[in-house]
């Protein structure tokens, strides 16, 4: 999934857009701000990273928003700019998505945080898994496992999907907090089922739209690719990942996952 930085900002709930103020008046040295550019431009110039955008906020106001570098090595492609670049997302999908969508539906009671997981899902209903509550997978502490290395296993994602709600239980539900992509997958499959809809529509429509986000996406369009950071390359022949999810686990899942 796909964002430009200033919508970041405001998806981590100030109010959108953020003033841009001068950094004194919220209590932020000049001298700080000039250690940060100091920093990028020696990134960029040490070969560290082609190009980055930076925009840091204090007391709900931007005190810096700048570009840096290139989308990427080539010097004929386009500067970096804040409110345009957008970046892979990776695992911040998981709040900005999944987590939101998750807490829209409790809000309308849709969703409720310490009911079984089982009863959106009735698949998952199996040995101690039946326990496992929305909850603990919020919180990281269902059992699951961190992850099924889907992108080498699931040869469609109807199947990736089939493996994700058939893992197998690590730890009791509820007995440690274990980091795990696949809990937040199974979150993303009971945002489907409660909303009635996929998770990037009912996110598009219930978060992002809201937001005035329309820059984010999963599987973004193609007509967005000139504004895209890419990634890494990726496999033997160095095929540059832009654009295109970078998670093996999200690919395998078709490019929509928790």
């Amino acid at each position: 999934m796909l964002l430009p930085i200033l919508s970041l900002l405001c998806v981590l709930g100030t109010p959108c857009p953020l003033p841009a103020l001068p950094p004194d008046s919220v209590g932020m040295s000049a001298q700080r701000l000039a250690a940060v550019d100091h920093v990028m431009e020696r990134g960029v110039a040490a070969g560290g990273f082609p190009g980055a955008a930076v925009v840091p906020s204090r007391r709900g106001a931007i005190v810096l928003s700048r570009g840096y570098g290139r989308l990427d090595w080539s010097p004929s492609s386009a500067p970096v700019s804040p409110a345009r670049t957008l970046y892979d997302l990776a695992s911040l999908t998981k709040v900005v998505a999944t987590t939101a969508a998750v807490m829209v539906l409790y809000d309308e009671h849709r969703i409720a945080l310490d009911a079984p997981v089982s009863r959106y899902l009735p698949e998952f209903a199996t040995g101690a898994k039946s326990r496992v509550t929305i909850r603990e997978l919020l919180e990281h502490r269902s059992g699951l496992p961190a992850g099924r290395n889907l992108a080498r296993i699931a040869r469609s994602p109807a199947e990736a999907r089939h493996l994700v709600l058939a893992t197998s239980l690590e730890r009791e539900p509820g007995s440690a907090e274990i980091y795990s992509d696949v809990g937040m997958d199974v979150l993303g499959f009971v945002v489907e089922a409660a909303a009635r809809e996929p998770l990037d529509r009912f996110v598009r429509r219930r978060i992002f739209a809201p937001l005035a986000m329309s820059s984010t996406a999963y599987r973004p369009d193609a007509t967005l690719r000139a504004r895209t950071a890419p990634t890494e390359k990726h496999g033997a022949r160095g095929h540059v990942l832009k654009g295109e999810v970078h998670d093996g686990d999200a690919w395998a899942l078709g490019g929509v996952a928790g």
